[in-house]
């Protein structure tokens, strides 16, 4: 187990102690996961831009300012009257107001810009096991698991489903929690938003 300034963070130690609970009652629903699914909307947006990423900008009235950009290795894109410009480490919101501010000063007045994520390439999820295409996909913004095993095409009949593992890093600790899959697709439990470098699991059922 990692520390992080020379303690390990008290949130991941939390949902360690949970997932071991929850081995003590294999049918129950992992303790860990109904943490991770309750302290979901306090999590910090992950929609920082970075090197292949893909976003549209669509400029009001200026079809010659709207397409489609990708950030470049350098973490820089080269905008029309604006010039090039650091976007790795920005958000859709941020690049708005950037070139908002850049075109309003040389080129356009009160330009109206919006910014939509077309693809995350430096951010992916990772979906192993017992799915039909396993393999590593770009991360959504605000993504579910059940999103994710779409991506992956969905269950092969070996899955065994309430038994599929996450593993996260929390606070520099690395997790594992069994996620409850087959209940979560009935609605019987809340479906959990994935973040950027997640780890799914799904192994074989044993019948």
């Amino acid at each position: 187990m990692r520390k992080v300034n020379g303690c390990v963070p008290f949130l991941a130690v939390c949902l360690l102690l949970a997932g071991l609970l929850s081995g003590c009652a294999h049918e129950r629903v992992d303790p860990a996961y109904l943490a991770l699914v309750e302290q979901q909307a306090e999590l910090p947006p992950t929609g920082e831009l970075g090197p292949g990423d893909r976003f549209l900008l669509r400029v009001y009235g200026e079809e010659a300012l709207s397409g489609e950009f990708t950030v470049g290795a350098d973490g820089t894109i080269n905008y029309p009257h604006v010039g090039r410009f650091k976007a790795e480490g920005l958000t859709c919101t941020d690049v708005e107001v950037q070139l908002t501010l850049g075109l309003g000063e040389k080129f356009l007045k009160e330009p109206n810009v919006q910014c939509t994520i077309v693809e995350y390439n430096s951010k992916r999820i990772f979906i192993f096991g017992e799915v039909r295409e396993p393999g590593t996909f770009p991360y959504k913004n605000n993504i579910s698991i059940i999103e994710a095993f779409a991506l992956a095409g969905g269950f092969n009949e070996r899955a065994s489903t309430n038994n599929t593992k996450l593993t996260r890093v929390v606070d520099g600790v690395e997790i594992q929690v069994r996620v409850p899959l087959q209940e979560i697709v009935e609605g019987r439990q809340r479906n959990l938003r994935l973040l950027p470098g997640d780890i799914i699991f799904v192994p074989e059922s044993a019948y």
